[in-house]
């Protein structure tokens, strides 16, 4: 089969790998389509370690072509969406229903091979079952989706809450929809990019969008007070300290985006000042699978509008480098294979 193979950092190579064999428990996936995130781009440059050679990916949806002995919920042919992480099911984490912070498991892409590829193995467990309703390339959004919705479930959105989003990339609109869902008003998005912002107006239900003098606006919706909630999906300095103005006192900050082991410059005096709240977010549960397949399902959140471009295995390299290229306005890049 053919799949892109990391053999070190920035060295990617499309080769012909022998295709996988379904062990027990668990399925053989034909791989259809499969997205491009930050964390891809991270593993290829080098920035986080993995073990070479791997073959990278992991937000992907398929059809099931072949099941090893004792899987029995899933057939050939059903059309499935993969959950990137693997767990063991018996540490007290997993035991908990904390599969997220599972030491034993891993990501595909990083410890397990991933999806830049035909064909792909996982555990039974990890291969969720699509309704009609949604096509194999909107499902790679769900691994966006499962994750916002892991976030949201930590806190307390409620009827006119106020909440102001800050990155309307594809997990900034995920937030943003579903903050409008639990009833907040207003939904504020606030991003560099004016077409990010029009999206978010348009498709996912962002009240209002602000791309400059956001404090002054946003201090003037709320009378001065700030938001209840600051949902922050950059995960860098400046724009955490830029949810720590926006944020009321006593709000909540929801620590979204992935930073660097350290930051820089970080204001902190106003989480005592202001007696914030911060609440961190990794990953998602198992529950965040069925909730999220549901919404969409029914029609409550677009999860294909956010998906800019489209590309073969034979450009990955070419969709990295877009993905980094503000100028080619890749919001979110699906390999079809």
């Amino acid at each position: 089969m053919k799949a892109a193979v990391l053999k070190a950092p920035k060295d990617l190579r499309i080769e012909d790998v022998p295709v996988p064999e379904a062990g027990y428990g668990e399925v053989l996936i034909r791989v259809r389509a499969t997205a491009i995130c930050g964390t891809d781009v991270s593993f290829y440059e080098g920035k986080t370690e993995v073990d070479y050679p791997r073959i990278l990916g992991h937000e992907s949806a398929g059809e099931v072509v072949d099941t090893g002995e004792g899987v029995k919920t899933l057939k050939k042919g059903d059309r499935v969406v993969m959950s990137p992480t693997s767990y063991c099911g018996y540490c007290l984490d997993c035991m908990e229903g904390n599969t997220n912070f599972c030491k034993n498991g891993g990501l595909l892409g990083r410890e397990l091979d991933g999806t830049y590829a035909e064909y792909v193995v996982v555990p039974k467990k990890m291969a969720f079952k699509l309704p009609e309703s949604i096509s194999l390339e909107e499902a790679t959004t769900f691994i966006v989706l499962t994750t916002a919705v892991y976030a949201q479930r930590k806190i307390n959105i409620f009827a006119n809450s106020s909440v102001a989003i800050i990155g309307e990339g594809s997990a900034g609109l995920m937030q943003t929809r579903l903050s409008k869902l639990n009833g907040a008003d207003p939904v504020i998005g606030i991003s560099r990019s004016q077409w990010k912002l029009d999206l978010a107006e348009e498709k996912y239900g962002a009240d209002y969008t602000f791309n400059e003098n956001v404090e002054e606006n946003v201090m003037e919706l709320t009378d001065g007070r700030g938001v209840d909630y600051v949902i922050e999906c950059v995960g860098k300095s400046a724009t955490l300290n830029q949810a720590t103005e926006l944020v009321r006192p006593g709000g909540t900050i929801v620590a979204f985006g992935i930073t660097p082991p350290t930051i820089d410059d970080f204001k902190s005096y106003a989480l005592y000042y202001k007696d914030i709240n911060i609440v961190g977010s990794r990953a998602m549960q198992l529950i965040d699978w069925p909730i999220s397949i549901d919404l969409a399902d029914r029609g409550k959140i677009d999860l294909g509008s956010i998906i800019t471009h489209r590309i073969s295995l034979d450009d990955l390299k070419k969709g990295f480098e877009m993905l980094n290229d503000r100028s080619q306005k890749a919001l979110r890049i699906v390999v079809e294979i």
